[in-house]
């Protein structure tokens, strides 16, 4: 490898390792969240494949609040840099238009 042997370099790997990783892990859920919304129409059935146990009074409430919780997802992962902030914007409209379709079914 054409790495020097300085004691920061071999740190500085160690770091990537490790942020890869944690990277990798939220990219995979939030791609989780994307390929559920667009494979199961219904909430429940989204609800019981990502396992979330969110607790409301009603139906509307229950959408209301997974659609924050997938929002939150995006937007941490916007934050910490791992998605351009317009790749954000895609996915929270794409939930959004999964929102809306329940929301005229229901």
């Amino acid at each position: 490898m054409p790495y020097k042997t300085h004691r920061t370099v071999f740190k500085r790997i160690r770091q990537n390792i490790k942020r890869r990783e944690r990277n990798r892990v939220v990219k995979g859920f939030m791609r989780t969240i994307l390929r559920t919304i667009q494979a199961q129409k219904d909430l429940h059935s989204v609800l019981k494949r990502l396992d979330w146990n969110i607790k409301a009074d009603n139906e509307s409430e229950l959408l209301k609040l997974t659609q924050a919780k997938m929002y939150s997802v995006v937007d941490k992962a916007k934050k910490k840099k791992i998605i351009h902030p317009n790749k954000a914007a895609r996915h929270k409209a794409q939930i959004a238009r999964w929102a809306n379709n329940i929301r005229q079914n229901t």
